[in-house]
């Protein structure tokens, strides 16, 4: 029976573990964290149930789907979404609806955005940045009130050094012609009742999914060892040899890591310097989530989650957990707000004490008058996800291709995952890249490294291509 080391209990982790263990493999399972679940577990606070933000399932893969709802033992919903754009004390649909956006924008500043539109496609702007990408599809000007901030807060550089993979991948052939032209196909911008507008969730929580899949790993005789900090990988002759851990080595005849991709691929004592010195300059972003209690009857916005245009507010994104499953609220009458910062190990955001970040995220939900009263928000609680985005600087494609290229030569040795392979993955990318490598383990024909660089087989009927930029992991 061959053993199987897989490092990380996310998503990825335990969907790959989950198949081979039925298999007969030996598995087991290395997380740092106390539970499973990864980016994507659920936990408990103010006598309610939370996710790490906001976290939707949604794929046109029947395979897929048909894994992830057996592990919500049939306790799931469909959820109605509502994501929308905040923008000067305004809510503007996502996807963008042309008429929507140019209406409450004012008649001149609408003028002025077709305007800078019809430049762009008389004199394309140059280069291969995320700014020239989204300013060709929507003229400069709407690009900077509706993509702009939110994306500079997310990634922590200029829109002009992140690179167009990023728009590439997460805008689905929208530009301003096509939504002007949508809204009049579906009679003044009128929502189309899309698979793409519900989504599926576990009434308890998204966390529910990992929980099932650990319980079923186990009683397949896996193991899954928690509080456990994997260190390093090691090979001999480029074959998968061991993990070292903080508990000491563990041996094994293949590896699995979801663990961040510089980090393992660093450790691997047989990979060429150069190499090494590529994967080091990969970045990560770290998330800052703030959680605070609030009256229901003060928390009246209907979204899921909204996204802050606004560069005079630090928060990106706001989650409202009360607009998802009412299972989530244990019979509470509070409403749980999630605000989400980003931020670098180096800036003065991620190094402040609790106290700090609470005082920041209140202000920020009343400045925006999103609540009008400072006595209706209660209890806060803060959260840290380090390394939890991987930033798509300008150029990286080509480094992480050497990467890829240098890391076939080892054997039996695989990276999946968001942080695993350094892909920004949603949780279903990361359960179908894990699902993918145990067919690969079980003798198919796959290629990981090219999972999640085209999004058609997630949403790929023409008619839902209007879905937009996808502006949040987590998603």
């Amino acid at each position: 029976m061959k053993k199987v080391l897989i490092i990380g209990a996310g998503p990825a982790g335990l969907s790959a573990g989950r198949i081979l263990a039925q298999e007969g493999y030996s598995v087991e399972i290395f997380e740092s964290e106390h539970c499973v679940g990864g980016m994507s577990k659920s936990f408990n606070i103010f006598e309610q149930i939370v996710d790490l933000g906001p976290h939707r399932f949604f794929s046109k893969d029947k395979h897929l789907n048909d894994f992830w709802h057996k592990h919500t033992n049939g306790e799931y919903e469909r959820i109605s979404r509502l994501t929308r754009i905040f923008y000067n004390h305004k809510f503007f649909y996502y996807p963008l609806r042309g008429f929507d956006a140019l209406f409450k924008l004012g008649f001149i500043n609408s003028g002025l955005c077709v305007l800078s539109y019809l430049r762009a496609k008389i004199a394309p702007f140059k280069g291969n940045s995320f700014e020239s990408w989204v300013a060709n599809a929507f003229g400069y000007r709407l690009y900077s009130i509706f993509f702009k901030s939110y994306t500079e807060k997310l990634w922590g550089i200029a829109c002009s050094e992140l690179d167009s993979d990023f728009a590439a991948q997460r805008i689905k052939g929208l530009n301003l012609y096509e939504a002007i032209k949508s809204a009049f196909l579906s009679g003044g911008g009128e929502k189309h009742k899309t698979l793409v507008d519900e989504f599926s969730y576990p009434s308890k929580g998204c966390g529910v999914v990992y929980e099932n899949m650990a319980q079923a790993i186990i009683a397949l005789g896996g193991k899954i060892h928690t509080n456990t900090q994997v260190k390093g990988i090691q090979t001999h002759n480029k074959k998968a040899k061991a993990l070292l851990t903080n508990k000491g080595i563990v041996e094994g005849d293949i590896i699995i890591s979801s663990a961040p991709f510089d980090e393992m691929v660093c450790s691997l004592d047989e990979l060429e310097p150069e190499i090494k010195a590529l994967a080091s300059k990969l970045k990560f972003r770290n998330t800052i989530l703030v959680y605070i209690e609030v009256e229901a009857k003060q928390a009246k916005f209907e979204d899921n989650w909204i996204y802050v245009h606004s560069p005079n507010a630090k928060t990106g994104r706001i989650t409202n957990f009360a607009n998802w499953s009412a299972g989530l609220r244990c019979g509470k009458n509070e409403a749980i707000l999630c605000l989400e910062y980003w931020a670098n190990d180096d800036e003065a955001i991620y190094k402040l004490e609790d106290k700090a970040l609470i005082h920041i995220a209140k202000q920020d939900l009343l400045d925006s008058k999103l609540i009008a009263s400072p006595q209706a928000l209660k209890r806060a609680y803060v959260k840290r996800l380090h390394k939890s985005y991987p930033v798509y600087t300008s150029g990286y494609k080509e480094d992480l291709h050497k990467i890829y290229q240098a890391l076939e030569s080892f054997e039996n040795c695989y990276f999946i995952g968001r942080n695993g392979s350094f892909k920004y993955n949603n949780q279903d990318h990361s359960i179908l890249m894990g699902l993918k490598c145990a067919e690969k383990i079980l003798g198919k024909n796959v290629d990981l490294w090219h999972i999640n660089t085209d999004y058609d087989y997630q949403e790929g009927k023409a008619e839902d291509k209007t879905e937009g930029i996808t502006h949040g992991s987590n998603q």
